[in-house]
């Protein structure tokens, strides 16, 4: 079997191990990503040594480097936290190419290999650096839709005229929005499971004395913390906070008694508009 051939699969199954370190690996986010990029080394190592590949220690050593590098592109506008919302198998998909890819590009600088397939193998993994760099977004809202998708609750918004969804972020079953009128002018909104009533999550965030929780209808609560208001409400199986600093408190409590139903399109728009 080619020499080229050999390092893409070491490559893939290195890729593959970074996935399910990924999936299964520590809580700590830091510790899990540290963990996911530079513990298969030792692996890629072996496995290369294994294939018989000349300078396997040196085309492994080149290779993580070049999965790392493609990694560090491709996570600075789309976060890895956010690709694992696409789902073990497809995260997979993405890895192993990505390993095959770096891999190849280590064998193309480690092995004497003649210089079309060199500069193939070069070309190919630049190629999907480029392509990946050039669709982050498209990336990250397709891994946001699927964790969106995933989520048991329902997707609801307030009812804010004269402002803008400026940012949608997923974070396992929370979904954080922030509505904007002007820049020194927002709502903040976080939807969760209804583990508990809005007078139980009031009374959650009232850790200090000088915040107060205050009843303004039946499952309306406000907490009241200096200038900021949050506003805890249900909406089915549904509890919605809106907090804001500059926004009434009436505002407040009037969208949190017009909640809607919103689609993924919708929710996605923020993003779409920025590209």
């Amino acid at each position: 079997m080619n020499a080229l051939i050999r390092a893409a699969l070491v490559g893939a199954v290195v890729g593959l191990a970074q996935a399910v370190i990924a999936f299964h690996g520590p809580e700590d986010a830091a510790g899990n990503l540290l963990l996911m990029l530079f513990a298969p080394l030792p692996a890629g190592m072996l496995l290369a040594w294994y294939a018989m590949l000349r300078n396997w220690w040196l085309v492994a050593l080149l290779g993580h480097f070049a999965l790392v590098a493609l990694y560090v592109g491709l996570t600075m506008t789309a976060p890895f936290p956010i690709l694992v919302g696409l789902g073990f198998w497809r995260v997979g998909l993405i890895t192993m190419a990505a390993g095959a890819c770096g891999y190849a590009v280590g064998a193309g600088f480690a092995l004497p290999l003649a210089t079309p397939l060199r500069v193939s193998a070069i070309g190919v993994a630049a190629s999907m650096f480029l392509a990946a760099w050039s669709n982050q977004d498209v990336i990250a809202l397709a891994a946001q839709a699927q964790a969106m998708a995933a989520r048991d609750t329902t997707n609801v918004v307030p009812d804010l005229p004269g402002f803008r969804l400026e940012e949608v972020a997923v974070l396992r079953q929370e979904l954080l929005l922030v509505y904007q009128r002007s820049p020194a002018s927002g709502v903040g909104v976080e939807i969760r499971p209804a583990t508990m009533t809005p007078e139980q999550a009031c009374d959650d965030e009232a850790d200090l004395e000088d915040m107060v929780c205050a009843e303004a209808a039946r499952d309306l609560w406000v907490l009241k913390d200096g200038d900021t208001r949050t506003v805890f409400t249900v909406h089915g199986d549904t509890l919605v906070e809106l907090h804001s600093s500059d926004v009434p408190e009436k505002q407040l409590l009037a969208a949190a008694r017009a909640l809607r139903p919103i689609g993924l399109w919708e929710l996605a728009a923020p993003a779409y508009e920025r590209q």
